[in-house]
């Protein structure tokens, strides 16, 4: 993949719900890891995800709290 291509998603939740994101842009590339920009996507579909990801850092965030004070 390369910057600047762009592609259609669906991503698979852990509780398996998925969602669609109909056109994404590759903003960088590095070996199997990118980065894409959503940029057409339905208005309820783009929050689920931002719900979902919000979730994502803060519970990385407490866990990194918690280790934090288990080591400290």
């Amino acid at each position: 993949m390369r910057p600047w291509e762009t592609l259609s998603l669906t991503v698979t939740l852990p509780n398996e719900q998925h969602i669609e994101v109909p056109e994404a842009v590759i903003r960088w590339s590095r070996g199997q890891e990118f980065a894409v920009e959503n940029v057409v996507i339905e208005p309820h579909t783009h929050a689920r995800l931002q719900h979902y990801v919000k979730r994502l850092v803060q519970h990385s965030r407490e866990s990194i709290v918690g280790e934090s004070r288990d080591h400290g």
